[in-house]
């Protein structure tokens, strides 16, 4: 059964910025830094990955939940997956997540990512 759906788009300069101005330490996990490397455009996806989850809860960035409480990371085909911590974990818990399934496409400005919550 789904649970919830979202979908977002985003400018990879507006994350370049972020690296600039050392915001990028809030938004993401160690891991994230470090799979992404200097890619603002893998970054830019896992930020979008992180809008698209909390869309697929509901209630977008709220009730305590952080960008860094939601790590997108990639296998080792590089295949984007969700790995949630805190109120993230807990919400999702709650709505009777049992999977969540993304999806992240980009052009050379843009990135675009979806996902899917399943309970």
């Amino acid at each position: 059964m789904i649970i919830g759906i979202g979908t977002d788009l985003i400018e990879i300069k507006r994350i370049a910025n972020t690296r600039k101005n050392r915001t990028a330490e809030r938004i993401f996990t160690e891991e994230e830094l470090r799979q992404a490397s200097d890619k603002d455009s893998m970054l830019a996806g896992d930020f979008a990955c992180k809008e698209c989850v909390v869309k697929c809860f509901g209630i977008g960035f709220t009730e305590g939940i952080r960008p860094a409480d939601i790590e997108i990371l990639r296998n080792e085909k590089g295949k984007p997956y969700v790995v949630l911590h805190g109120k993230a974990l807990e919400k999702y818990e709650e709505l009777g997540g049992k999977n969540i399934l993304v999806s992240i496409t980009d052009t050379k400005d843009l990135v675009s990512a979806m996902a899917v919550m399943e309970g």
